[in-house]
């Protein structure tokens, strides 16, 4: 069964401080929800304490995006808060600029490597956040940015973004076949485009057959789906209408 929640980078600008947290974590509750990804917070935490206030709605919290610079030198640290919050995941939202080149992807496919390690060892695993760009061609190679990651970093798992795939003009369904046992939290974002502008919707507004995508989640082997809207208005009305067609298609299980 997936644990569908809500990626709190939806919400980020209404998250300013920890009890902030609470009117999320209670349209969770009331909605369904069971799960958050720690995400575009403006404020600091203790890790503990977090976990905490979310166990107290009944809200997991398996992980987070943590910046590149801070996994990288503050790994020891960044190891002890996921553990703290419960987590089993460390995630990084995206690929920093200065590796978007030939050189710069052996760079940065071998640091993954070295830091995947160290969280294997410690019981967490490292995951990759893509957008659309990663579906393109590698630089200097045939192959898909996408797909040089999962060769080349065999302990990545991906937090897939089902709407970027989409946007890159692949189909999610079909791309989540090939991550079996790579991608235990995803993205649930739905949408549309027209020509090369993003039109993100509530999940069930858009384009993408949540229904292929449930099933190929699951036979991949995805524990949590976070609800994710990059440019929400209303945030707790895009994530609640989210939750509620979500029950409406996956009623058993949420």
């Amino acid at each position: 069964m997936i644990n569908i929640g809500a990626q709190l980078f939806t919400f980020r600008n209404v998250l300013n401080e920890l009890n902030d947290l609470k009117s999320v974590f209670g349209l969770l509750r009331e909605e369904g929800g069971g799960s958050a990804q720690l995400s575009g917070l403006k404020f600091g935490y203790d890790a503990a304490e977090c976990r905490a206030l979310a166990s107290d709605y009944g809200i997991e919290l398996p992980l987070t995006h943590t910046p590149w610079k801070k996994i990288r030198e503050e790994t020891d640290k960044v190891i002890d808060d996921h553990l703290a919050l419960g987590a089993c995941m460390v995630g990084l939202g995206m690929m920093p600029g200065e590796y978007k080149n030939s050189d710069g992807l052996k760079r940065f496919t071998g640091e993954v490597n070295e830091v995947a390690e160290k969280l294997k060892a410690a019981g967490l695993l490292f995951g990759y956040h893509n957008h659309a760009f990663e579906f393109g061609r590698a630089y200097g190679d045939e192959r898909r940015i996408f797909d040089v990651l999962k060769a080349e970093c065999p302990d990545i798992h991906f937090i897939f973004d089902t709407y970027w795939c989409y946007f890159a003009g692949f189909d999610p369904v079909r791309e989540l076949e090939g991550l079996k046992g790579r991608a235990r939290c995803i993205h649930f974002k739905d949408g549309r485009k027209l020509w090369k502008i993003p039109l993100i919707k509530a999940v069930g507004d858009g384009k993408l057959d949540f229904k292929g995508i449930i099933k190929a989640a699951e036979d991949a082997g995805v524990e949590y789906a976070l609800i994710e809207h990059d440019f929400a208005k209303d945030p707790f009305e895009v994530t609640g209408r989210s939750l509620r067609y979500l029950k409406s298609i996956y009623p058993a299980k949420n």
